[in-house]
């Protein structure tokens, strides 16, 4: 009798541990109804403007089949993507909304070969239509590299560029220094 009821109490634990175990997961990859795809559970969380956006090692973008970035304006992320499995997540805050509309355009696009190490207001710019339009990190000040605070709260949190695409300061090199010309670039409002 004791065994059975041991063996009851133990089925009943495992079975709890495994329904713990889904809901975990699932709340880690929680999403907003603007995202196309949940935050994996290795995001980091506060104050994350100047580091990586994920704790964990970046991948080799050279090593990715069907390499491409998908942003996702409203939700506020851009995807590194295997065709179409996420590999890697970046907070991001692309262009402001204005009259309903981002400053950002939508549709898909390369990066191109306008690879310099700064502009005017942010550091590792990847252009991904010529000059116009760039991934970089959150700005600085006119030519600084005193980083406008306000503008590096808004990371991850709203659109509030001018058109190009926010990253972390992290992020931002690391994609400069390892993307390669001619990625394919998505960008949707979700």
């Amino acid at each position: 009798m004791k065994k059975k009821l041991f063996s009851l109490l133990m089925t009943v634990l495992l079975i709890l541990g495994i329904f713990s175990l889904q809901n975990s997961s699932v709340s880690a990859a929680k999403k907003t109804k603007y995202q196309p795809y949940g935050d994996p559970v290795t995001m980091r969380k506060g104050s994350y403007w100047n580091k990586s956006s994920e704790a964990k090692a970046y991948p080799n973008l050279r090593k990715i089949k069907k390499l491409n970035l998908r942003v996702s304006i409203l939700g506020n992320r851009t995807y590194v993507r295997s065709n179409k499995k996420v590999v890697y997540t970046m907070y991001s805050s692309a262009g402001s909304i204005i009259h309903g509309r981002s400053l950002t355009p939508t549709g898909t696009y390369y990066t191109d070969g306008y690879h310099p190490y700064r502009f005017s207001e942010a550091l590792y710019p990847v252009g991904w239509i010529g000059q116009l339009y760039l991934f970089h990190f959150t700005p600085t000040y006119n030519w600084s590299s005193r980083f406008d605070m306000k503008e590096a709260k808004k990371l991850g949190k709203k659109p509030s560029s001018h058109g190009c695409i926010r990253l972390t300061v992290k992020d931002a090199k690391w994609l400069h220094d390892h993307v390669p010309y001619h990625t394919k670039v998505i960008i949707k409002y979700r």
